[in-house]
């Protein structure tokens, strides 16, 4: 997830386990945005949870099952 510091417009990313861990605490304790702290000026700038859930990796989905023998797929 892209991001630009609210200061000093230095232009940073999050990465993906940094936003799964952030969702995760958000949801658990009830907040409502995270502080994504700038590598330059080290500036708090507030990351809603939505945006967080958004950028959030998404779980792999399952494969299909496969048809039983003697069956041919549709």
């Amino acid at each position: 997830m892209q991001m630009r510091c609210y200061r000093c417009g230095w232009s940073f990313a999050l990465r993906k386990d940094e936003i799964a861990f952030a969702l995760r605490a958000l949801e658990e304790s009830g907040g409502n945005h995270y502080d994504a702290h700038c590598p330059r000026c080290k500036h708090a700038n507030p990351v809603s949870i939505e945006q967080l859930r958004r950028a959030a990796p998404r779980p792999p989905t399952p494969p299909a099952p496969a048809p039983p023998e003697g069956e041919e797929p549709t």
